[in-house]
């Protein structure tokens, strides 16, 4: 009844042939993962050679394995020896190649393929012997599914173009194997009335092939022509997550540090986190810096430490007997610029600014620490907490090293001394770029060659602007590609973290010192003028900022703005270079975006403005960029649901077919089970007189087929003989009899879990 059948006792003879479905669903599984494999950046493989060589392979596997298993042992042999003897003596090509794979897979991009074919044709080996070994003699797909459900959902983390051949072929081999592991089923039956067992598979598992096939189509172009709607959808639910997220592990109100260069998108809460009180209103834009990197690393920087730098210049200078304290190089370095401009002879000497910073949340464990400063003391703001700077802005630095005060002439020595050791040290400490990670930076900037500092900023501005546009959302990047290359040549989108990573290294490669900040910038309107006269801003995440430090020598490090400002324009300033300067350079060398074009034409871009203050989404997304997004995920999507129904129907049968070998007094206890959930005969437990009247009466089942099924129950609790088998399928048959007729009699919703769920019958 309803496909389930109650078996006598006499099983059905094993059917013989080879199913031919079979193949080709072991040949799309294997061929799917080779393609995968194929699309991986710097990957390359002979297909002449390797998918006729797998085809054939998969074939004999197919053949002996539904054949003769002596035929099917042979061929594991020979295939043992002829890999094994391949692997011996091909073991350093095959070594080097796996450790190239390896690379692709876990480190950047590589700038030329190189050919693997020899470790493809032992993968696809590998894969082809492993999958009939599931398939075919354990017959248990679980596994397969799961691994290669995981590897469709790494491939864009991975910079793989997974295509839609790919995944249609993975797709068709996860539906259809599920049901060719199957035990034959109720809906399948009933379409293929005439056809045996086997057959019932095979037609099936094409039918589910073919549908999978259908609404993957229309998916794709149901996709593809919302491609924004679904993205907004996306973001925004991202967004939400990230929100609570954070709120619920308190991340919020902690100030943001770290040189970690963001692989995905950005969001921000708007939760404040800093309090900053000045005794004059800055007329300059304040950057607060909470981190200096020190060595790019692959998706960041590491953290600043000068100790050994530091050390180097004191050996130079021999003051290692004077370093200790205050005294010491490092520390007579971090106020140098602010104490000589402050000593410097001027005829209105600038008077320096008090700023006063609270974290929000109570905890020091950084400092953020303004430009051209010195830690300060005794200025008595609105608020106690937090720490105290002086300093000054760039407009009033104004360092003369021979026009001193008399009695600042020792100091000025030691430290005109000092800068002098730096500089020598920090040239090589702050040029360093790992160009074997970073093959096309490295050439765009060896192939445009400048001299001076403002036309090398020049440059870097332009091909940051020009190629390169500002969002909070650009997508992830692969998680085997350089984020700064992936940002630059092959995205295009990107935020602050991006723009100065980039121009940090473009600077580095060009020989001029630089270095990797980030903190917060507050804008001069930011700030609100208190009752007592001072002038307070509130610092939220959404101030949160990374731009590029270089060194000048009458004003140390300072600040570039490389990121567009607000209307696509140019934000960089700094002495000597404001964006005139830009103007006139670019118009003088002749830039325009032929001559500076990372990418083709075909990839488009809109200009955006940059916002940071108030925080915005943009959902402005090109869907060729993220086809490989939708074919994955949207398969992966589509294809779950579709194989969901399969997933119930198949657990479904695998409890009806325990019904079987269960003894009447186990189905009569499930009767009983199954009226509870229904919500019907309350109270009985089976033994009243009026039982099987009062339960014919609810469901229609005839009274005399419930009343004998009581009494062979009864028989088999207390009787001295062990019921025949005819008698105990006798109690199975009522008991289907019974669960079809309380099926019909329930609620739809219900309905789906009495037969679904609880698999009832």
């Amino acid at each position: 009844m309803n496909g389930v059948e109650i078996r006598t006792g006499v099983e059905e003879p094993e059917e013989k042939g080879r199913p031919s479905a079979a193949l080709l669903f072991l040949e799309a599984g294997v061929f799917g993962i080779l393609l995968l494999f194929g699309s991986l950046k710097g990957i390359s493989f002979s297909g002449w050679v390797v998918y006729p060589v797998t085809a054939l392979l998969c074939w004999a596997i197919w053949y002996t394995c539904y054949g003769s298993r002596r035929a099917y042992l042979l061929l594991v042999l020979g295939a043992v020896a002829v890999y094994g003897a391949m692997v011996f003596g091909m073991e350093d090509i095959l070594r080097e190649q796996i450790r190239y794979i390896e690379g692709c897979i876990l480190g950047g991009s590589k700038a030329e393929p190189v050919d693997v074919t020899e470790t493809m044709l032992l993968l696809a080996a590998l894969l082809a012997f492993f999958t009939a070994m599931l398939e075919f003699l354990i017959r248990s797909h679980r596994l397969l599914y799961f691994l290669t459900t995981g590897l469709l959902f790494l491939t864009p983390f991975w910079g793989i173009q997974a295509g839609a051949g790919a995944v249609l072929l993975l797709a068709l081999f996860q539906a259809a194997f599920w049901i060719l592991q199957a035990d034959g089923g109720s809906a399948w039956r009933a379409v293929f009335e005439n056809a045996n067992k086997r057959q019932i598979l095979e037609k099936s598992s094409l039918a589910a092939g073919i549908a999978m096939l259908t609404v993957f189509l229309a998916a794709f172009l149901l996709v593809s022509v919302n491609a924004d709607r679904i993205y907004t959808w996306i973001y925004q639910g991202e967004s939400q997550v990230y929100r609570m997220m954070n709120r619920l592990a308190g991340k919020d109100t902690a100030p943001v540090t770290g040189g970690t260069v963001g692989r995905g998108n950005q969001y921000r809460t708007g939760t404040p986190q800093l309090e900053v009180e000045a005794d004059v209103k800055p007329t300059e834009t304040l950057y607060l810096c909470g981190f200096e990197g020190d060595e790019y690393v692959g998706g960041g920087w590491s953290t600043l430490g000068e100790g050994e730098l530091f050390e180097t210049v004191e050996e130079k200078l021999g003051w290692q007997m004077y370093s200790n304290g205050r005294f010491s190089a490092s520390n007579l370095y971090s106020s140098m610029y602010f104490m000589m401009n402050t000593n410097t002879e001027k005829a209105e000497p600038p008077q320096w600014r008090n700023l006063r910073i609270c974290h929000l949340n109570g905890e020091y464990e950084n400092m953020y620490v303004p430009y051209y400063s010195q830690r300060g003391w005794g200025w008595g703001g609105a608020f106690y907490e937090g720490y105290l700077f002086w300093y000054y802005e760039q407009q009033d630095m104004d360092v003369s090293w021979d026009k001193v005060y008399d009695d600042f002439t020792v100091i000025r020595d030691w430290y005109r001394a000092l800068r002098d050791a730096y500089m020598e040290e920090m040239r090589i400490a702050y040029t360093k770029v790992p160009v074997q990670l970073l093959p096309r930076l490295t050439s765009l900037c060896s192939e445009n060659h400048h001299e001076s500092l403002e036309e090398i900023t020049a440059f870097i501005l332009y091909t940051l602007h020009e190629n390169a546009e500002y969002t909070m959302t650009p997508g992830w990047a692969p998680l085997n590609e350089d984020v700064v290359e992936y940002f630059l040549f092959d995205s295009g989108r990107g935020y602050c973290e991006h723009f100065a990573a980039a121009a940090t290294l473009m600077y580095r490669l060009y020989g001029i010192p630089a270095r990797y900040a980030s903190g917060y910038m507050v804008q001069p309107d930011a700030f609100e003028q208190q009752e007592e006269g001072s002038w307070k801003a509130v610092v939220t995440d959404r101030e949160a900022h990374a731009w590029v430090e270089i060194f000048l020598e009458d004003y140390g490090w300072t600040p570039v703005e490389v990121t567009p400002a607000a209307g696509g324009g140019n934000a960089a300033r700094y002495p000597g270079f404001d964006n005139s300067v830009f103007r006139k350079l670019v118009q003088d060398r002749g830039w325009d975006t032929e001559n500076i074009r990372l990418r083709s034409e075909t990839e488009g871009r809109t200009e955006t403005a940059w916002q940071p203050a108030e925080g915005f989404f943009e959902f402005d997304i090109d869907f060729e960029k993220y086809e490989k997004w939708l074919h994955v995920l949207g398969a992966l999507a589509i294809y779950s649901l579709c194989l969901l129904p399969v997933f119930l129907d198949y657990r479904r049968l695998r409890r009806l077919k325990k019904l079987e070998s269960m003894g009447s007094r186990r189905v009569f206890f499930r009767l009983l089970e199954m009226l509870r959930f229904a919500g019907m005969m309350p109270g009985y437990d089976g033994t009243e007189a009026d039982f099987a009247e009062k339960l014919a009466a609810e469901t229609g089942v005839p009274e005399t087929d419930i009343a004998g099924m009581q009494k062979l129950v009864s028989q088999a609790a207390y009787g001295e003989r062990v019921l025949p088998p005819e008698a105990e399928n006798e109690v199975r048959r009522v008991y289907l009899s019974l669960a079809e007729a309380v099926c019909k009699r329930l609620k739809r919703y219900k309905r789906l879990g009495f037969r679904w769920w609880k698999a009832f019958f």
